[in-house]
């Protein structure tokens, strides 16, 4: 299988591996056993498929040719928990069977604790999908049936491009929170000082410059000659 693992660790986890399982889903078919699909090392996030992937996920798709719709078939990957006695307190993720006959890559999410190294949850993704979810089209039918894509999934599955990608949680910035109002003495809130008007402010200024011009006018000087004027009486 060819293998392409990316890493997103918030901090450095120590060496281990963990084991996923896989299984097909649907409601009309007896719950099917989990088989073990993987081992996924932490220290290096990458993920060595069981020799017996391609056999299985054919098993899957004989399986579904049992039942007459198998639209709703799920394909689910199911982390295993050290310690658990029981397959019910492993964690899953499910998607629609069907994709499988389009996929060329896929993405195995393991979420960790804060603080730990080992996952708690996982999430699978694969890729390409239509945009719309619905099942991919076939050029023998328009749609492509689960029991089909776990065929074409089986026989591609060794060049798959798979990554691992661990992801611890984070924590939300703290919000910004408003200074208190100010108190007096008496535990009331301060009220502020209203504004000032604009005449309030600068009425000095308004004083002066009337002043100013008050001044600078003056009255009429009475002894200034007058411009113009007529003709005085003429001797003889």
């Amino acid at each position: 299988m060819k293998l392409f693992a990316v890493a997103a660790v918030l901090s450095v986890v120590s060496a281990a591996d963990v084991v996923l399982h896989h299984r097909v889903f649907h409601p009309d078919l007896p719950a099917q056993p989990y088989l073990k699909r993987a081992t996924v090392s932490l220290d290096t996030a990458t993920v060595e498929a069981v020799p017996t992937l391609a056999k299985d996920l054919v098993a899957f798709s004989e399986a579904l040719q049992t039942l007459d719709h198998t639209a709703e078939a799920l394909y689910q990957v199911a982390l295993e928990h050290e310690g658990d006695t029981s397959e019910a307190f492993w964690d899953y993720s499910s998607v629609k069977a069907c994709y499988l006959s389009k996929t060329s890559a896929d993405t195995i999410l393991l979420h960790l604790s804060s603080g730990e190294s080992i996952p708690f949850a996982i999430d699978y993704f694969v890729s390409p999908i239509p945009h719309d979810g619905s099942c991919p089209q076939t050029k023998s039918s328009k749609t492509s049936s689960p029991s089909a894509a776990l065929k074409t999934f089986a026989n591609k599955v060794q060049r798959l491009n798979s990554t691992v990608l661990l992801k611890r949680p984070e924590t939300p910035p703290l919000p910004e929170l408003r200074a208190p109002p100010p108190l007096t003495p008496e535990g009331e809130v301060v009220k502020p000082v209203p504004e000032k008007s604009f005449i309030q402010k600068y009425w000095m200024y308004m004083v002066a410059v009337v002043l100013i011009l008050a001044v600078g006018s003056g009255p009429e000087d009475p002894e200034q000659p007058r411009r113009g004027g007529g003709g005085g009486g003429g001797g003889q």
